[in-house]
């Protein structure tokens, strides 16, 4: 008992080790053709089936985002924060949610300029996070931020459980709809890597400032 107890601390860890394994699930079974159906219905005239391997691997999905909320919550609430911690939890939601955004678009399930549009800000805002970390330049996560990681699990969950059908852009409504939470964590995506973007270059530019300052002395 007194072990276990010693290594509470490693739980955060764990999960967010245990989210990527999660992933590889998840990415498997999307890719099994299943023709057990274990559900189905009919929005705007077009019918929706979801298969069994699909379901399983959409349970897995919510259960990779409850292992995300729960390490983060455990490690506020009981100061167990490490510099493993901190690198790997990012990496693991990263792995997760773009890992099947990827898949989807493959699968023709959502538009991939959505998802290139996502990758391609998420390496630049990389490229700007290991850049300030190195020169100690912290900025704080803004409200599109966080609204943007919810966004984006709720996007997912909606179509591995609703909006599964390939993409139909004869029928606009049902693209719309089938979209819309893509679209808006794709909105929060830009607008908060911006967001980052220019608060980082108002640090730099102060640092800068400061550094000509003590030399003008």
């Amino acid at each position: 008992m007194n072990f276990l107890k010693n290594k509470l601390h490693l739980l955060p860890n764990i999960l967010s080790i245990l989210r990527i394994i999660l992933t590889i699930v998840v990415l498997v079974l999307l890719f099994i053709d299943s023709n057990n159906v274990i559900y189905s219905f009919s929005i705007n005239d077009i019918k929706t089936e979801v298969s069994s391997t699909f379901l399983a691997s959409g349970i897995i999905f919510v259960v990779a985002c409850i292992t995300d909320f729960l390490d983060g919550f455990l490690a506020r609430k009981y100061n167990w924060i490490s510099d493993f911690g901190k690198i790997w939890d990012a990496i693991s939601d990263k792995i997760l949610t773009t890992s099947v955004y990827i898949s989807f678009a493959v699968l023709n399930l959502i538009p991939i300029y959505f998802v290139l549009i996502m990758v391609f800000r998420d390496f630049i805002i990389d490229g700007y996070r290991m850049f300030s970390s190195k020169h100690g330049i912290i900025v704080p996560a803004n409200f599109f931020g966080k609204s943007k990681a919810v966004l984006q699990m709720i996007s997912l969950i909606l179509i591995f459980f609703v909006f599964n059908e390939s993409i139909n852009t004869h029928n606009v409504y049902y693209y719309l709809v089938q979209n819309l939470f893509v679209i808006l964590a794709t909105i929060s995506s830009v607008i908060s890597g911006v967001i980052y973007v220019v608060s980082i270059e108002k640090k730099i530019k102060e640092i800068k400032k400061q550094n000509s300052s003590v030399q003008e002395r």
